[in-house]
């Protein structure tokens, strides 16, 4: 085996943080899933990315300019065919996964960040565009999102609860999991196996934020995003205890054969060239997680990677890490509260440009 199908042996699903009609169309995606991944995710960066370095969305733009549609719904006619097509090349993985694996997400506008019904409004539309079991809507996980999620689940419309920072906001995006899905299953809405979310929690950017705030080769730099995450695992693996008496309150529906949320690892593309390539790959895997990369990332772990069971470890040492970085004058709450805020305007930012470029193209296509 390589060291992604290791991978998804050892519990963790290494999904594709890239998507484009380049990838779709020549067959690489599909390549991609034969070497063993299991999923594919977009936003406003990576759309804004694809249509800047192909011309092959320029016939898609003229067609969908042409009912004088506004440059937001062009975009998203050209992502829903994007993440449609992705869609049913993942579709064999997900059946085969039964109804765990296969899924390519698509996130709603990053200017509805704080809006809840905005957001639920948008959500609902993009999944009846779409069409396909196997997809899921990415919302942020901020205080207005919160509820949002727990709306979204209730429906029985699978959520990837993007933009996830603090321990405080991973446990409530988990419990907006839990009482949407309780909410479905108690209406009868379906069947709670089908819904499935996700719940994607950023690791470098942590440490990039963390070892600008500490001196120079102190000892906790490149350690609290890892550390962070490992928390977070534990505090999964207890919300989400499948054992009667477990103490967690997803027993009920495990019952049902519901889904956990599994943790996703995502900003794991190494910043600091002096930590290793694979650090928030090979430090982070393990049962009932996924970890999104980017494609040189997964080049780098699928030459010299080295797959376990890292996250089944090492909890103590991530506590104290956390505990002494708190110590050394640092907070790690104001730390991932500006990562929160300058996220969503990063996304909103990246949004913003692709709808300039997709001005300036069709200015340029209809000349």
């Amino acid at each position: 085996m390589n060291n992604i199908q290791k991978a998804l042996e050892n519990g963790q699903s290494i999904w594709l943080d890239s998507i484009s009609r380049d990838m779709l169309r020549s067959g690489e995606l599909q390549k991609f899933i034969d070497l063993g991944v299991t999923g594919v995710t977009s936003n406003p960066s990576i759309f804004d990315k694809a249509v800047a370095e192909s011309d092959i969305y320029d016939e898609s733009l003229l067609e969908y300019a042409k009912d004088g549609a506004d440059r937001e719904a062009i975009f998203e006619r050209l992502a829903v065919d994007d993440i449609r097509d992705a869609a049913d090349v993942l579709r064999p993985v997900y059946d085969n996964a039964s109804m765990r694996d296969g899924y390519v997400s698509i996130e709603v506008s990053p200017t509805l960040a704080n809006d809840t019904e905005g957001t639920i409004t948008e959500a609902r539309r993009l999944w009846a565009a779409i069409d396909r079991p196997n997809v899921m809507i990415k919302v942020p996980g901020t205080p207005a999102g919160v509820p949002a999620i727990k709306t979204l689940i209730s429906k029985g419309i699978n959520v990837n609860v993007t933009l996830l920072f603090a321990l405080s906001a991973y446990e409530a995006a988990a419990n907006a999991y839990i009482e949407g899905l309780s909410e479905f299953a108690q209406n009868a809405r379906g069947i709670p196996a089908a819904v499935a979310s996700v719940a994607s929690f950023f690791v470098s950017r942590v440490d990039t934020s963390v070892d600008n705030a500490l001196p120079e080769c102190h000892e906790l730099r490149g350690k609290i995003g890892t550390a962070n995450a490992k928390v977070a695992y534990a505090k999964f693996n207890k919300l989400f205890d499948r054992k009667l008496g477990g103490g967690g309150s997803f027993f009920p529906l495990h019952t049902t054969g519901a889904q956990v949320q599994r943790p996703l690892w995502a900003s794991t593309g190494v910043k600091n060239p002096d930590y290793p390539d694979t650090l928030y790959v090979d430090g982070l895997m393990g049962p009932d997680t996924v970890n999104t990369v980017p494609e040189a990332t997964l080049s780098a772990y699928s030459d010299h990677g080295t797959p376990g069971t890292e996250l089944l470890g090492g909890l103590d040492e991530a506590r104290s890490q956390l505990t002494a970085l708190a110590e050394a004058g640092v907070s790690l709450d104001a730390i991932t509260d500006d990562l929160l805020e300058a996220g969503v305007n990063t996304f909103a930012d990246s949004y913003e440009s692709l709808l300039e470029r997709i001005d300036s193209k069709l200015k340029v296509l209809s000349t």
